[in-house]
């Protein structure tokens, strides 16, 4: 059950912290905002560290913690190219589906122990995902090229692999593996940077919206983390997929943006998704 609430959380960060992302990239480059969003994670962790100290960090965990997060930063840079080329109405479900179910069928073909409630609650999370992404606007219609189809699902691809790296880390290692992953990250995407010649620029609001983006997302990062500790990681990885549900929940409260009928079949298939996967 623990497990299941903590991965309904990191999907409510995750979802607030997409959306806030969101909001700061219509005012700001997408790229620019992740490095806003990344180096404030850089910061959060090493204060984290520091506050909470490991009982034990073993050089395994480092390597970890850097290999997630290589393939974190390879999926957020593949997904922001989807979605330059692409559909987000169909990017969105593509990459989220491979991302809960890749860390999923990874933990029971190593013999998780997930009951039959549990199973379902699983299955129904990622009916959730794709129905709750539905298409909604006609011209998202239009077919995907290959090479949009492809960026999508290596952007689930990374995700999915981060937190399978995740889940090799050893609990006593607290939060370190996150630090290290998340300086891997920031590296990279600064080179990034470099190479597209951007520069992190954003105005008062685009920053302040930018950072509280940051703030959700390392907290998410933490209870995910904590999840895939305390229980199976088919369930953190799955139930923590559920974030589009908490980003279009939030478009419709604050920006009142329009729920269709498939949408809400969505939203209610994520809620019976986390009533079974707390079951015993």
């Amino acid at each position: 059950m623990l497990t299941a609430l903590l991965g309904t959380a990191t999907a409510a960060l995750f979802g607030g912290s997409d959306f806030l992302g969101g909001l700061a990239s219509r005012r700001a480059s997408a790229l620019s905002v992740t490095g806003v969003v990344y180096a404030l994670g850089v910061v959060i962790f090493a204060i984290g560290v520091f506050v909470v100290r490991p009982v034990a960090v073993t050089q395994s965990d480092l390597w970890w913690g850097a290999g997630s997060g290589i393939a974190a930063t390879i999926g957020v840079l593949s997904l922001y190219a989807a979605l330059a080329i692409g559909r987000m109405g169909i990017v969105a479900p593509i990459t989220a589906a491979i991302a809960g179910s890749g860390p999923a069928i990874f933990d029971l073909v190593r013999g998780s122990n997930v009951g039959p409630a549990q199973l379902l609650g699983l299955v129904l999370a990622l009916a959730a995902v794709i129905v709750v992404s539905t298409i909604t606007h006609p011209e998202d219609e239009h077919a995907m090229t290959p090479v949009a189809l492809a960026l999508s699902a290596a952007a689930g691809v990374g995700f999915a692999v981060s937190l399978i790296f995740l889940s090799f880390t050893h609990p006593t290692s607290g939060l370190a593996p996150l630090l290290t992953s998340r300086v891997v990250g920031a590296a990279i995407l600064g080179v990034a940077l470099v190479v597209r010649r951007r520069t992190v620029v954003l105005d008062r609001g685009s920053a302040k919206t930018a950072l509280f983006g940051g703030m959700l997302d390392a907290a998410a990062n933490i209870t995910m983390l904590a999840a895939i500790r305390v229980g199976p990681l088919a369930v953190a990885s799955v139930v923590g997929s559920l974030y589009p549900v908490t980003t279009i929940l939030l478009a419709r409260a604050v920006l009142h943006e329009r729920m269709h009928r498939m949408q809400v079949v969505g939203v209610s298939l994520a809620l019976a998704a986390v009533v079974l996967t707390a079951l015993p």
